[in-house]
């Protein structure tokens, strides 16, 4: 296994160990082999596949730790530990092989960022990267909710609270990435910008919940525990010992990711 694959096959060894977290786990798997997960809301403009994709698996062909690793995600955006914020780009990316094409576009990426591609991509750790300068306002979900008018409708909605984002500078991410690699990014450099195919939008996801400190100038690169044993990170980081944490507070979460749409303070791309 690669060191995302380990550290996604760790979060399922956990969630095996929770029988409420395993069945969370395969509810979701059947809603994301079922398309459900494409429809409507957020999922309508790439939410699912910037979590993760493969062209040559379809979901349903996916190992279960890699659902295991989409299940901790999606939970990890619900919980407000994780959020996201869409930037809009000059289209969708095209084959990798493109790079100059993809460039193209990643050019006329929305002006309060520079997205660069790597035009080798010789044995980087990502396609390229995204910065932006100045802080940037965002909204994050608590995991609560609240009822905007229970006298006449029983609809929830989501509650959020506002949070400052330092300049900085993160992986970027195209077309296709398992969600173990999104993960892994989350975890080590506390944020990833994912730009899957058929979406014409950057998301950005920041991790407010490990490995970061996004009030400082960078987000830190000496992030804890993500591969069991220890050992060097592709980046040459070096990796603690895998540290194994409570699943139960994340995978409670699935309903409130469902529902959470993004609402970046300053209408960012969109």
């Amino acid at each position: 296994m690669t060191v995302h694959e380990d550290l996604a096959q760790g979060f399922l060894e956990d969630f095996q160990k929770e029988p409420s977290a395993m069945t969370a786990l395969l509810e979701l798997r059947d809603r994301h082999i079922s398309g459900d997960m494409n429809e409507g809301d957020i999922y309508g403009t790439g939410y699912a596949d910037a979590l993760g994709s493969s062209a040559r698996f379809a979901p349903k062909q996916w190992p279960l730790h890699q659902h295991a690793a989409f299940l901790e995600l999606h939970a990890l955006v619900g919980s407000g530990a994780v959020t996201y914020t869409c930037i809009s780009t000059g289209g969708a990316p095209g084959a990798d092989a493109d790079r100059e094409g993809n460039a193209a576009k990643l050019a006329q990426t929305h002006p309060r960022f520079t997205a660069h591609l790597d035009m080798t991509q010789n044995g980087a750790d990502a396609d390229g990267t995204l910065r932006w300068e100045g802080r940037l306002e965002v909204s994050r979900p608590t995991g609560a909710f609240f009822y905007g008018s229970a006298c006449r409708n029983a609809s929830q909605s989501i509650l959020v609270k506002p949070a400052n984002v330092a300049a900085s500078s993160v992986p970027l991410e195209v077309g296709d990435s398992w969600p173990s690699r999104t993960l892994m990014h989350l975890i080590q450099y506390g944020a990833v910008a994912r730009w899957p195919y058929g979406s014409k939008l950057i998301w950005l996801f920041l991790n407010f919940n490990r490995g970061v400190d996004w009030w400082g100038d960078r987000p830190r690169r000496d992030a804890p525990a993500i591969r069991s044993g220890g050992g060097i990170a592709s980046s040459g980081y070096r990796v603690a010992p895998f540290v194994t944490q409570s699943v139960a507070p994340f995978w409670g979460y699935i309903r409130e990711a469902d529902k959470w749409t993004d609402a970046a303070s300053e209408d960012i791309g969109l």
